[in-house]
C-alpha cells in the first residue's frame, strides 16, 4: 500500500499559537498583579511560579483546549478554558500550601494569585475565541471531498450552505441513482467518480466525508486508509455531524449504527443517573428560593390581566408517560379554543406580559416544581405535547428515542436551535437531542447552562 504524500502540519499552528499565548499570558498576568499589589515589577520570578505555569498548562491540556477544531462533549473553547483555569487554581493552591509557598512567596498573596488567575482566564478565553474564529474561517475556505451523491449527500450540502456557506464541496459519485432535484440550485455539483479519489485526495482539502452506504469496496477502504495515514481526516457522515455541528443526523441512521456506536452511557449508568437527579433537586430548590419573589410579582401581573397565573398542560415524559407541566400563562385564556396547534413567531395569542416572559424564559420557572417532583430533569429534551408527539413519531425516524431520558427545562436542542413550530423544526431539534443523550456528561450540562444564560441575557427566547 503506497501512502499519499505528507501534508504540512498547518493544523498544529493554532495549538502552537495558543501554547505560546498562554505562556505569555501567565507571565503578564502575574507581572501585572504583582505590579498592582506592590507597586513594582518582580525582579526574579523564583521557583514558586513554576507551579501555576505547569499546572495551568496541564489543566488546559487535560480539557483538550489546545485543539480549536474539536470540543469535549459539546463544551466549546471558552467554557472549557474557564473550567480549566478553575481546576488549575484549585490544584495550584493545594501545591502552594503543601510546598509552603503561601507564607514564603509574594506571588501567592491575596492580592496577586487570585487576580493573576482572573486576568489569565480573560486572556486565555479571548485568545481561544480568536483562534477558533480563525480556524473556522480557514476550514470554511478549504475544500471537503464527499464520497457519494445520493440523498444523504444532498442533505449534507443543504447543511453546509446553512452552517458553513464559504466551504467548497467536491462530490464524487459512487454510481448511486442521482436525484437532480426540481430546481437547478438543488443539483449536486458532482465533479467525478469515487475512482478519482486519489487525485482529489492529494489536492489541498480539509478532509473526506464518506456519505456512502456500507459495506464499502475493499479497494476504496485501502485508499481511504492511505489518505488517513498521510494526515487527512476521514469521517463517516454521522461522525462528521457530531464533530462539526454537535448533532446526530437522523436522516442517515440505521438500527445497526445504534448497536455499534459509542456513547449512550447514561442509559446504563445508575450512579450517573442518581448524581444527575441529586443535582437537579439541589439546583431547582436553589433557583426556586432565589426567584420566589420574582415569581410572586409575575403571578400578580398575570392575574391583573385576567385569568389564572399558572397554566397546566399534558406533556410526554420519560418512557412515553404523560405528566402535567406547570408554566406561567403567556397566552390568552381561549388560546386553544379550536384545539391544539403549533406556536409561531409573533403569535397573536401571546399576551403583552406573556411576550416578555417568553423572551426572558421566566414563563418556565414553575417547571422547577416538575423537576423536584421527578417529572423532569433540569437539562434534557424539550417536553412535547402528546398530540404532537404521536404525529412526530409517525413522521420522523427515531423520534421516540427522545423519551429515553427525562425532558428538561432547558437542553442542548433548546440552546442550539431556535424555537421550532413545524415537523421540520422537530426533526432538526431531534438531532441535537440525540447528540445530548449520546454524549451526556457533567461538562456538557455546564455548557448548556452557560448557553442558557446567554439566551436569557441576550433576549433570544421565543
Amino acid at each position: 500500500m503506497q501512502l499519499a504524500p505528507k501534508r504540512p502540519p498547518a493544523r498544529y499552528l493554532p495549538a502552537v499559537f495558543l501554547l505560546l499565548t498562554d505562556l505569555l499570558g501567565l507571565v503578564l498576568s502575574f507581572g501585572i498583579s504583582y505590579q498592582f499589589r506592590f507597586g513594582e515589577m518582580p525582579r526574579a520570578p523564583g521557583f514558586s511560579l513554576i507551579w501555576p505555569v505547569v499546572l495551568t498548562l496541564f489543566s488546559l491540556y487535560v480539557l483538550d483546549v489546545y485543539r480549536t477544531d474539536t470540543q469535549v462533549a459539546g463544551m466549546r473553547a471558552p467554557v472549557r478554558t474557564i473550567t480549566a483555569v478553575i481546576l488549575a487554581t484549585f490544584l495550584t493552591a493545594i501545591a502552594a500550601y503543601l510546598g509552603g509557598y503561601w507564607s514564603t512567596s509574594q506571588f501567592f498573596g491575596r492580592g496577586v494569585f487570585p487576580v493573576a488567575m482572573l486576568l489569565f482566564a480573560a486572556w486565555s478565553t479571548t485568545s481561544r475565541f480568536l483562534a477558533y474564529r480563525w480556524t473556522k474561517h480557514r476550514v470554511g475556505l478549504l475544500r471537503w471531498l464527499v464520497l457519494g451523491a445520493g440523498e444523504p449527500s444532498r442533505q449534507l450540502w443543504r447543511d453546509f450552505r446553512q452552517f458553513a456557506p464559504e466551504a467548497e464541496l467536491v462530490f464524487l459519485s459512487a454510481n448511486e441513482k442521482l436525484d437532480d432535484g426540481t430546481a437547478t440550485e438543488e443539483r449536486l455539483p458532482v465533479a467525478g467518480a469515487v475512482g478519482d479519489l486519489e487525485t482529489w485526495g492529494n489536492s489541498r482539502c480539509s478532509g473526506i466525508i464518506v456519505a456512502m452506504s456500507p459495506p464499502l469496496p475493499e479497494a476504496l477502504v485501502q485508499k481511504l486508509m492511505a489518505l488517513r495515514l498521510s494526515g487527512l481526516p476521514v469521517y463517516d457522515l454521522a461522525d462528521f455531524y457530531e464533530h462539526s455541528w454537535s448533532k446526530v443526523p437522523v436522516f442517515h441512521l440505521r438500527d445497526g449504527w445504534f448497536v455499534f456506536s459509542h456513547g449512550f452511557d447514561l442509559l446504563q449508568n445508575p450512579l450517573g443517573l442518581r448524581t444527575k437527579r441529586v443535582l437537579d433537586v439541589v439546583f431547582s430548590l436553589f433557583l426556586l428560593v432565589l426567584f420566589l419573589p420574582v415569581m410572586g410579582v409575575v403571578a400578580l401581573l398575570i392575574k391583573l390581566g385576567g385569568g389564572p397565573a399558572i397554566y397546566r398542560q399534558l406533556r410526554t415524559g420519560e418512557g412515553g408517560k404523560t405528566f402535567t407541566i406547570y408554566k406561567f400563562r403567556s397566552m390568552r385564556v381561549d388560546a386553544e379554543k379550536n384545539g391544539a396547534q403549533w406556536a409561531s413567531n409573533n403569535d397573536s395569542r401571546v399576551t403583552r406580559i406573556g411576550r416578555l416572559l417568553r423572551i426572558t424564559r421566566l414563563d418556565e420557572l414553575p417547571q422547577l416544581i416538575n423537576v423536584i417532583r421527578g417529572d423532569m430533569s433540569f437539562i434534557g429534551p424539550r417536553p412535547e405535547r402528546p398530540e404532537f408527539n404521536r404525529e412526530l413519531e409517525q413522521t420522523i425516524p427515531y423520534y421516540e428515542l427522545r423519551n429515553l431520558v427525562k425532558p428538561g427545562v432547558t437542553g442542548w436542542a433548546q440552546v442550539m436551535y431556535p424555537y421550532g413550530a413545524s415537523v421540520e423544526d422537530a426533526r432538526e431539534k431531534l438531532q441535537y437531542d440525540l447528540y445530548y443523550i449520546k454524549n451526556y456528561s457533567l461538562l456538557l450540562d455546564v455548557a448548556i447552562l452557560f448557553k442558557t444564560l446567554r439566551v436569557v441575557f441576550l433576549g433570544q427566547g421565543r
